[in-house]
């Protein structure tokens, strides 16, 4: 089996990842690649992913900047990491040569060919953090909108007939589980990339209880999720929780208890759901309709645009994949490719001797 998610996105202004904590685990140890585009480092953790899935869970963190790039990968039981911690994705060791090791790409590159191309890099580099700092803007200005949307579905929230569905909702799908306390954990589903907002529907490939939801408003996705997520863990179940990029992070998006084989979805992610036997449940109805009205010019200008800048926000990041393609022809050429195959290799030896014998 096998799970993707992304590994971060522009949220309220700044590029954020929860990878960090993986990092921080003692009990992992983890291979922190540093290097520009088109160093190698997607290609190596692709071929490590490739190379154990056959026998063991693997967990792929993708781009959200280039949906087909890997910016890292874990297999859980081998408590082994590899990741790109290049901006903006920058990641340092905590207990550096213990748990962690720095691997410079860098190394691998001839220099004076890189030089050979020096205009072209450096207008090229310009160019996509230019893109970016506009998809950046975007991305803020539309989150801020939807915030705007949030909050008014929190002013209409009907929050003691949600409460009571949710003491339902709970009742009949969890059970209980001794042992202690379940955990959370923070992984992204859904990013806004290149192809607009993108969800990995792969990963909820394994649930066999989907619920789509229907929520124009956020606020009582948030507070349903919030809640189901608690008496989950208090029953001893284990949570992933996916923030919502479009609200600065501020709220949940979807929900998977593993165990149970139970997702909940929203936004887009419930719009494409395919899976088989998806139960769709309208939270439309957990509004006070009479506030709404008033509001309604509100939102439906909300709505608008915050569409019109999600659309301009994955155009400047499709251009900025563009470039960045451009950019990663220079170093291509550049780099000792048998070398990286001899470092892959190596990271792969090193990882399958942890397997017990």
């Amino acid at each position: 089996m096998s799970e993707t998610y992304f590994l971060g996105a522009v949220s309220g202004g700044s590029f954020r990842t929860e990878f960090g904590s993986i990092i921080a685990d003692s009990s992992y140890f983890t291979y922190i690649l540093k290097g520009g585009a088109g160093t190698g480092k997607s290609s190596m953790m692709k071929r490590i992913a490739e190379h154990f899935e056959n026998r063991f869970h693997i967990v792929r963190y993708c781009c959200s900047s280039d949906p087909g790039s890997l910016d890292a990968v874990v297999i859980p039981e081998l408590k082994t990491a590899v990741c790109d911690g290049t901006a903006p994705h920058v990641f340092e060791p905590v207990y550096p040569g213990i748990c962690q090791q720095y691997i410079d790409l860098g190394q691998y590159w001839d220099s004076a060919r890189l030089s050979e191309n020096r205009a072209g890099i450096i207008d090229a580099a310009d160019r996509n953090r230019s893109l970016l700092s506009r998809a950046k803007r975007f991305t803020s200005a539309a989150a801020d909108i939807c915030s705007d949307t949030f909050q008014i579905g929190a002013d209409c929230l009907l929050a003691e007939k949600l409460e009571g569905f949710v003491g339902r909702t709970a009742k009949k799908l969890l059970g209980r589980k001794s042992g202690g306390e379940g955990s959370r954990r923070l992984l992204r589903l859904t990013a806004l990339t290149e192809y607009g907002i993108m969800t990995h529907h792969e990963t909820l490939e394994s649930c066999f209880d989907v619920f789509t939801l229907r929520d124009e408003l956020y606020a009582a996705t948030d507070y349903l999720l919030s809640r189901l997520a608690d008496e989950a863990c208090l029953r001893g179940f284990d949570v992933i929780l996916s923030p919502d990029q479009m609200l600065s992070d501020a709220a949940y998006q979807h929900l998977v208890i593993p165990e149970l084989g139970i997702a909940f979805i929203s936004g887009t992610a419930a719009a494409e759901s395919q899976h088989r036997g998806a139960q769709r449940l309208n939270l439309m109805r957990f509004y006070d309709k009479s506030l709404l009205t008033a509001r309604r010019i509100r939102i439906r200008m909300n709505r608008q645009a915050a569409a019109d800048l999600t659309t301009e926000a994955a155009a400047a990041i499709r251009e900025a994949k563009a470039v960045h393609d451009e950019l990663e022809t220079y170093y291509i050429a550049a780099m000792d490719h048998p070398a990286l195959d001899k470092l892959t290799d190596k990271i792969i030896s090193d990882t399958e001797s942890k397997i017990p014998k």
